[in-house]
């Protein structure tokens, strides 16, 4: 988690540096990352589920239930994890603001920078030359 935690700063980092080169190498770590941490949480359930079993535990226990009735150093660090995992969710809210503000602003960009799709006036209120190369008003 904490692994995940560092790439999600660095892809921060990225992003407002906009940096295309690093952003992405963030993402390919990150999923890389995230792929290993699911995993590594199949393989806690599976290991839970064995300790249950093995400890004659009630079905319908959670870690949490578990951890709370050791005490001590277990939950603990049950503690640490959740406020750890806290953390990721406020940085992910973080990049999804900030990934939002950025394409907001692409898109105002493009729509400044690019030709208008349809004409200043209407079809009742245009300007035309004629041959003398003055102006007259159409309506």
């Amino acid at each position: 988690m904490l692994k995940i935690n560092d790439i999600l700063n660095q892809h921060e980092q990225a992003i407002i540096a906009k940096d295309m080169a690093k952003l992405s190498l963030t993402i390919s770590e990150l999923e890389d990352a995230l792929h290993a941490f699911e995993n590594l949480e199949e393989e806690r359930k599976r290991t839970f589920r064995s300790l249950k079993t093995g400890m004659n535990l009630p079905e319908q226990w959670s870690l949490y239930d578990f951890a709370k009735s050791m005490g001590g150093i277990l939950l603990e660090k049950l503690f640490k994890v959740t406020e750890c995992l806290n953390e990721m969710a406020f940085q992910i809210e973080k990049l999804r603001q900030l990934s939002d503000f950025q394409l907001r602003y692409i898109d105002v960009l493009i729509k400044l920078l690019s030709p208008q799709d349809s004409s200043t006036y209407d079809e009742r209120a245009s300007l035309r030359k004629d041959k003398s190369h003055h102006f007259e008003v159409e309506s």
